[in-house]
């Protein structure tokens, strides 16, 4: 976990049983993290909101809405593209998965938490879940509008006859004919 990116803790004894909407918005600092994590060159703007609301037991619902705008390097150009991401999502945390600190170990079965994050010291950190929602969403290997990987080869240009007659087939063809 990145300690330093964006994290917004929440107290879940916060919430009564009423849903809670909370407003989400990475300031400078945090942008610039959110930048050095995901390799990026600039983040405008990471905002939005979650909202909050208790389940049966101990299982918080959260649904996310985040929008951002972000500006990477052309893999093929290195110029700017900047994007725009909408990430609209849904985590369910359940206070009764065991989860010890952080020197020793997590004990979560899988087969029973239907994909549940687990509730650690009574806080849901809502910063963290969408920076993990918004490293997913990134293209991790951006193009310009336009940008074909085969106008940047490196070395001869070969034409299809040149791949056809340098195979080993060819080269068998080639003795067949000679016998």
């Amino acid at each position: 976990m990145h300690e330093k990116d964006f994290n917004v803790p929440f107290q879940i004894d916060k919430l009564g049983p009423n849903p809670k909407r909370i407003h989400l918005n990475a300031d400078e600092d945090e942008r610039e993290a959110l930048c050095a994590r995901f390799d990026l060159q600039s983040m405008e703007y990471f905002k939005g909101e979650a909202m909050l609301k208790r389940l049966s037991g101990k299982k918080i619902e959260c649904h996310y809405q985040m929008q951002a705008k972000i500006t990477q390097q052309c893999v093929v150009t290195f110029k700017p593209i900047v994007s725009e991401l909408s990430l609209d999502f849904q985590r369910i945390y359940d206070g009764s998965l065991k989860h010890k600190t952080e020197e020793k170990e997590i004990e979560i079965h899988i087969d029973d938490t239907e994909e549940l994050d687990p509730i650690i010291d009574g806080v849901i950190d809502l910063g963290s879940a969408v920076s993990e929602e918004l490293g997913l969403e990134i293209d991790p290997f951006p193009r310009a509008d336009g940008t074909d990987y085969t106008d940047f080869g490196v070395g001869p240009e070969i034409t299809e006859e040149e791949v056809q007659s340098s195979t080993p087939f060819a080269a068998l063809a080639e003795l067949k004919n000679k016998l």
